[in-house]
């Protein structure tokens, strides 16, 4: 390994510029006073002194006393191990953290909120993710008037999740779908519409018609409505026993 790649190495460990070139400089020197390590290292007169300082209470260099007063660097193997476990140590306390935070907003996120929402998207693949986040949300039960098809990845992904957690799932889908197959109850029907009940309490509704080119795309979420609710699953059940399997 040449003195840039030692350097870099360094660097990518945590050491700052100045920390970085002193250290791999020392490596080379073996031990030398400051001024010339300070010249060397191109490091400037007013920093070296507090960079040496840093490095010893990382347990990196040893000030050896003395007139003139020396420094050593610690065996390469050791101080390069020694800013990995470092590394690794800062690592796990970032992972710990962002598992905190990240549990945090699931539990604000698994608070439904009430009432409803029109939202307006410029891309079709838009709509998906988000009905994707909702379908996810689902405990018990999707019922769907779909126009699903194979190439819809998002969706299929998001009812295969829901499927694991033993989501009942069943779809009057418009389109001839054979992967949906592998994540829901599916039955034929031209029905036109794009509208999930979710747990019986919330519909993911497309208002635009996402078959066709548009500028951009309105859908709703509605919470607790349980006039509409009711209408669609009465729509659905009614469609639902005459609609044959495929």
């Amino acid at each position: 390994m040449n003195s840039n790649e030692l350097y870099t190495l360094l660097e990518k460990l945590g050491l700052t510029e100045y920390e970085a070139k002193t250290l791999s400089t020392l490596f080379v020197l073996k031990e030398a006073e400051a001024p010339s390590i300070s010249r060397t290292a191109q490091v400037p007169k007013t920093r070296v002194y507090d960079v040496l300082e840093k490095l010893m209470a990382k347990n990196l260099i040893i000030e050896i006393k003395g007139r003139p007063k020396l420094y050593r660097a610690t065996e390469p193997q050791k101080a390069i191990d020694s800013l990995i476990l470092t590394k690794k140590n800062q690592f796990s306390e970032l992972e710990k953290e962002a598992v905190e935070v990240k549990n945090n907003i699931l539990e604000v996120d698994g608070k439904e909120e009430s009432g409803e929402k029109v939202m307006k998207v410029k891309d079709r693949q838009d709509f998906e993710k988000i009905l994707g986040q909702e379908l996810l949300k689902a405990n018990k039960t999707i019922q769907g008037l779909t126009e699903i098809q194979d190439e819809h990845e998002v969706i299929h992904e998001a009812l295969r999740s829901a499927k694991l957690k033993n989501v009942s799932i069943k779809l009057l889908n418009s389109f001839q779908s054979k992967r949906l197959k592998e994540s829901a109850e599916v039955r034929h029907h031209n029905h036109g519409l794009n509208v999930f009940i979710i747990d019986g309490k919330k519909i993911v509704l497309a208002i635009s018609d996402f078959k066709k080119q548009k500028s951009d795309y309105h859908f709703t979420i509605l919470n607790e409505h349980q006039p509409l609710i009711n209408a669609l699953l009465h729509y659905f059940d009614k469609h639902w026993k005459d609609a044959k399997s495929y």
